[in-house]
């Protein structure tokens, strides 16, 4: 097994926000085993701590944090933002809560105009096609892609393949806040092919995903994989939260958001699948009251076993 590689190995501080509350990694032609553009953004917050480990979280909650880190990594790109033909591209219906407009808004050059912004719908995960109706111009020569969970880089690729063929923008900078290096291979691709730059920004961790999937629904981004790039500090605080084990830090996102209830069964289900000490975990700061009796009926209708490996540690 080859050694594990930290941000503070590859990296460099870039720079800090106006609060003090985020600063910036830079890593310059990374080296990995696939095609990757060379500078890549790391930007680490407490906010983006919490979202990749917490698992716990969902709904309303969940969809503040996305707020929040929004907020916490757009002050950091402003100055080399500033005057540029910006067109912002969202994705729905994932990338909703990822909308940077909120975030820009609190800069005193946006206070007073919007973004222009298209919003892009794809008819299935499928075949990914892209409806056509929802966009008849295409502008901007800086064009932002907020998108929270890149985990195969198909849809933005496809979206970007078909949208240079109309207008062709100078550069791109992709914003995710759990995304895979893998994910970036195809996406760097097609701006390849154009000469267009693309720049990404990650939050907090570039995951390396499991060769294996142990949970077919759920993207396995685990910050422990033996490939992922994070800082020591955070590598640890992921070793302790998630008990050693290699968790995925955000299990479905969509489903944490619009169906808190199965999104806390399924990541019930993963901890009992990966054998963590129910104990250890903090059932107080769950989004759903786990120990409620409406939760532990649905369990017990639904799935007696999973009750059965967890009702103790609620007891308490």
């Amino acid at each position: 097994m080859s050694e594990r590689i930290f941000l503070e190995d590859i990296a460099k501080p870039y720079n800090v926000s106006p609060l003090g509350n985020a600063r910036t990694w830079k890593i310059l032609y990374p080296e990995m085993e696939f095609s990757l553009p060379p500078l890549i953004y790391v930007v680490e917050s407490q906010i983006g701590q919490q979202f990749l480990l917490g698992r716990e979280k969902s709904g309303r909650a969940k969809f503040n944090m996305v707020r929040y880190l929004a907020q916490s990594i757009i002050p950091l790109f402003l100055e080399q933002l500033k005057g540029k033909d910006l067109f912002q591209y969202l994705i729905l219906r994932e990338a909703y809560p990822f909308d940077l407009q909120h975030a820009f808004g609190f800069s005193s050059h946006y206070q007073h105009t919007l973004i222009p912004t298209a919003f892009i719908i794809y008819k299935d995960n499928i075949t990914n096609e892209i409806n056509k109706y929802e966009l008849n111009t295409y502008q901007g020569n800086t064009w932002l892609i907020p998108y929270p969970i890149l985990n195969s880089g198909r849809i933005i690729a496809s979206f970007l393949k078909d949208r240079f063929q109309h207008h062709l923008p100078k550069e791109v900078y992709l914003f995710t806040l759990c995304g895979s290096g893998e994910a970036l291979n195809c996406i760097y691709k097609e701006c390849e092919k154009t000469g267009v730059e693309l720049i990404p920004v990650y939050s907090q961790c570039i995951f390396k995903m499991s060769e294996s999937l142990k949970f077919k629904d759920n993207p396995s981004f685990s910050v422990l994989n033996q490939g992922s790039i994070t800082t020591k500090l955070f590598f640890e605080k992921a070793s302790h939260r998630f008990q050693e084990k290699l968790m995925c830090s955000v299990g479905n996102f969509e489903e944490s958001l619009y169906n808190p209830i199965q999104y806390s069964i399924n990541t019930l289900m993963e901890m009992m699948a990966l054998g963590m000490d129910p104990k250890r975990e903090n059932w107080e700061g769950w989004s759903i009251n786990v120990k409620g009796d409406d939760f532990q009926k649905i369990l017990a209708e639904n799935n007696p076993s999973l009750l059965d490996y967890f009702k103790e540690s609620w007891k308490e």
